[in-house]
């Protein structure tokens, strides 16, 4: 959908008289936002620690050079799948919410079976490639000869591409739909407990870098078979949903799916890569060594992430269900609840990774990894401005400006690139951790300000404000006053802790007719 076909649409003159029923409409959005989240939350936190406790054992059990050419590896591989799906799973999500609330589902068929097909084409693409420069890419991750067990993983993670890219399609369709179960379970529970056991065992067994790289991609078949059914189910279900609609129409449909989903895939692959080419980066300039610390503390942030991506994708449809109907004052209402409910759960989170930086490292990893306590700390930083600018890409993407989108994150990630190879063989991890905490800022400001213009929404509240004041004073002020006047050993570390998380509790009761999604 061109731009100014999104402005004549979301424009508040264009809003219909009925306010009643758009802020009805609003408190209906904030509520199935709340019932799904609260479930894609628990769900995220039970992924996060079993993501996190895979880093910490695949970083004691091998040494940090194999363990950083793993991270090297499977970090690219994640920047693959990306570059395979062409944003076809946004696009999805966007398109078949819209569809679903103004009844037009009778090209729904077409832009599954469209979106799909391209996708998969692209993975297989990218699989031929990666064989065939198995040896090249191995030898620049290892800085010399590759060994075959290091072609052997990257030929092992070539194959797994087009299960991980269909599986995650699969998804993008049930929560396009509005059905937020099947991403719950199987990618908050499913895949990341099964992908903990088979590295386990993995482990047990002292498994090389070749059974390590299948042990981590074979959960992704498994997890594909589910999301399948998933959609099977849904489409028994739901028989009107996925209907068919006439020649004319699919290719009218056709055209304004890929007008949106192109630049969202590139904004897609440039996020990802955002999130991931660091550590590729630091593998390369820095060693596979450094690259297993670096590796250690961005998982970290994953914990804060994963909370703000559990709200992201129940939101998505609401958000777009919201746009497409012109309701200019529920979207603010709900985008300034988003802020406020990110806010309250990862701040706590980042602000701890802040001041225990070095206690977190050297308990979890093992005292080799206390000197990226540096860069955890520039990047909690980073993270916390993200989460106070609120939902602004997602809100750019929903209302069909994915090329802002797109520049923005393409503009962060040239900056992350650039600072890297200027700062990392000085400043190492840490020059990684700056490049791309700036990366953060630069992305979150101009998305801020784009959001305020062409979507006329500002997502900052009152209400967010003040519990940015509240956790920096219980989990930042609170806390170091403590590490001053007490010992360092960790008991009383962890007592301090224990008590800033008593002092919060008490403030989400106290405020919590401010955090229910009934105001």
């Amino acid at each position: 959908m061109s731009d100014s076909a999104d402005r004549q649409q979301i424009s508040p003159t264009q809003l219909p008289p009925h306010q009643d029923q758009h802020q009805q409409d609003a408190g209906r959005s904030l509520k199935r936002i709340a019932r799904s989240g609260g479930a894609n939350l628990l769900g995220s936190g039970l992924s996060a620690i079993v993501g996190f406790a895979l880093i910490v054992l695949i970083s004691r059990r091998w040494d940090p050079e194999t363990a950083g050419l793993f991270f090297a590896v499977s970090s690219i591989f994640l920047i693959a799948v990306a570059v395979s799906q062409l944003g076809v799973d946004q696009g999805l999500v966007r398109f078949l919410a819209w569809n679903t609330a103004r009844n037009h589902t009778s090209v729904n068929r077409h832009l599954v079976r469209n979106g799909v097909t391209v996708s998969l084409c692209a993975a297989t693409l990218l699989v031929v490639a990666a064989v065939v420069f198995s040896r090249p890419l191995a030898e620049l991750l290892r800085g010399g000869p590759a060994s075959e067990q290091t072609m052997g993983m990257v030929v092992v993670f070539a194959v797994a591409l087009p299960v991980a890219a269909g599986y995650e399609l699969m998804l993008a369709i049930t929560r396009g739909f509005s059905h937020m179960g099947p991403t719950i379970f199987i990618e908050r529970l499913v895949r990341p407990l099964v992908q903990l056991g088979a590295v386990l065992a993995a482990a047990l067994n002292h498994a090389d870098l070749l059974w390590l790289a299948v042990a981590w991609t074979g959960p992704y078949v498994v997890s594909l078979v589910c999301a399948a059914a998933a959609v099977a189910h849904i489409a028994r279900k739901r028989p009107g949903i996925l209907g068919k609609g006439a020649r004319s129409t699919d290719r009218a449909a056709r055209g304004e799916f890929w007008r949106f989903t192109i630049p969202r895939g590139l904004s897609r692959m440039a996020l990802v890569a955002l999130q991931r080419a660091d550590i590729a980066l630091v593998t390369i300039l820095a060693g596979p060594a450094e690259a297993a610390i670096y590796t250690a503390v961005t998982r970290f942030l994953v914990l804060g992430q994963l909370a703000n991506t559990a709200i992201q994708q129940v939101s998505e449809p609401q958000l777009a269900r919201l746009l497409a109907n012109a309701n200019i004052a529920g979207t603010r209402r709900v985008a300034q609840k988003l802020t406020l409910w990110s806010v309250a759960l990862t701040w706590p989170i980042h602000l701890t990774a802040f001041v225990f930086a070095d206690v977190v490292l050297g308990t979890l990893f093992g005292p080799d990894y206390e000197e990226g306590s540096s860069a955890l700390r520039i990047l909690a930083l980073a993270m916390l401005f993200s989460t106070a600018m609120g939902p602004v890409d997602t809100l750019l993407n929903m209302a069909g400006r994915s090329t802002q989108s797109l520049v923005n994150t393409t503009t962060a990630l040239a900056f992350d690139v650039v600072g890297c190879l200027l700062l990392v063989p000085h400043w190492g991890i840490f020059g990684a951790a700056t490049a791309w905490a700036g990366a953060i800022c630069l992305r979150n400001i101009m998305c801020f300000f784009q959001v305020r213009k062409s979507v006329h929404v500002t997502p900052v509240s009152r209400a967010a404000v003040f519990m940015i004041f509240a956790t920096t004073v219980i989990f930042l002020l609170l806390p170091v006053l403590g590490r001053i006047l007490l010992p360092a050993q960790i008991p009383f570390q962890a007592s301090i802790l224990g008590i800033s998380c008593l002092f919060y509790a008490g403030l989400l009761g106290v405020k919590r007719r401010m955090i229910s999604p009934k105001t």
